[in-house]
């Protein structure tokens, strides 16, 4: 499944109706699986402790030399879609060159019970716009 088509997933997979006035009807989730992944690269998801529980989604891409890190810059979610943007951030000084792990951690919050898609932008320069780098459907019950 190519990125378009993933992104194509929510109107497919219906969530929970809304409740009178658009308010949500459904309540918060206690756990959260990857339904559907893209990524070549190990993804998971972390549980924090708390009532209700929030979620971090955590993203590891190969990166072209070790040391290098992700800025969160923003995540915001428009009903069944999270959107996190991140800046990839080149280590300082001279390094190895080789490929190697880099991993962002990404703070997803509490959701309400359904199925998100969780859409990761980034880019390498921080004046650039932020381009499609990953999606993956999640399942929050």
């Amino acid at each position: 499944m190519n990125f378009r088509a993933l992104l194509a997933l929510p109107l497919l997979l219906a969530t929970q109706p809304a409740g009178a006035g658009g308010e949500s009807a459904a309540p918060a989730a206690t756990s959260l699986t990857v339904v559907r992944s893209e990524a070549a690269d190990p993804f998971k998801l972390v549980e924090l402790d708390g009532s209700p529980p929030t979620f971090v989604a955590e993203f590891t891409q190969q990166m072209p030399t070790p040391g290098w890190t992700f800025r969160i810059d923003s995540v915001e979610t428009h009903g069944d879609r999270i959107v996190a943007r991140l800046t990839e951030i080149r280590p300082q000084g001279m390094v190895v060159q080789m490929i190697a792990p880099g991993t962002a951690k990404i703070p997803l919050g509490s959701l309400e019970r359904g199925r998100y898609v969780l859409e990761i932008r980034s880019r390498r320069n921080p004046q650039a716009d932020h381009r499609p780098a990953f999606a993956t459907v999640l399942l929050a019950r």
